[in-house]
């Protein structure tokens, strides 16, 4: 096995920085004590707190829907996260959305025989719930919409699919 100075003369690059800073101790300290300084606590709280909280909402206008957005999955904790994920990014956009609405969960449900022959009277159930959740945007431009959808399906996690209807309003005009 190697040893911590061989592996650092083996990679030239890291064997310099070492040294540097090894100099660096060794003629004053509080040059090393600014590199080295971590950031304080009360800021580290301030960026985590942001984190856990309830995602911001920008107030709609006219409160007209211009797109439902139904998430559905397998894992609800996933579905929940992405759901979040997809409420903190229509914020940043400047979308009124609605929260994240929990639509009824779907089982499937199947009845398998454990042997493939004669044995009749072992089988084995299976389930499998498909767990929905809604978002509703409200009185943005389609445009916006659009590049929102895009990024979303950009960035979705495995297993989660997303059906997006949108909706399109026209004027009516006297002929």
């Amino acid at each position: 096995m190697l040893s911590t100075l061989q592996v650092l003369r083996s990679t030239p690059r890291f064997y310099d920085i070492a040294c540097r800073s090894l100099t660096t101790k060794a003629v004053s300290t509080t040059e090393t004590a600014s590199v080295t300084e971590l950031p304080k606590a009360a800021e580290v709280v301030d960026e985590i707190s942001e984190v856990f909280e309830v995602p911001k909402r920008v107030t709609p206008t006219h409160n007209i829907p211009v797109c439902n957005l139904q998430f559905r999955g397998y894992i609800p904790q996933k579905l929940d996260f992405y759901a979040d994920f997809a409420r903190r990014a229509a914020y940043h956009l400047g979308m009124p959305c609605s929260g994240t609405i929990p639509l009824p969960t779907q089982r499937s449900r199947w009845t398998v025989i454990r042997s493939p022959f004669v044995h009749k009277k072992s089988q084995e159930n299976f389930e499998r719930r498909t767990h929905k959740r809604l978002i509703q945007i409200k009185d943005a431009d389609p445009e916006v919409v659009d590049r929102w959808l895009k990024y979303l399906t950009m960035n979705a996690p495995s297993g989660i699919g997303m059906r997006a209807s949108r909706i399109h309003y026209e004027s009516i005009e006297k002929k």
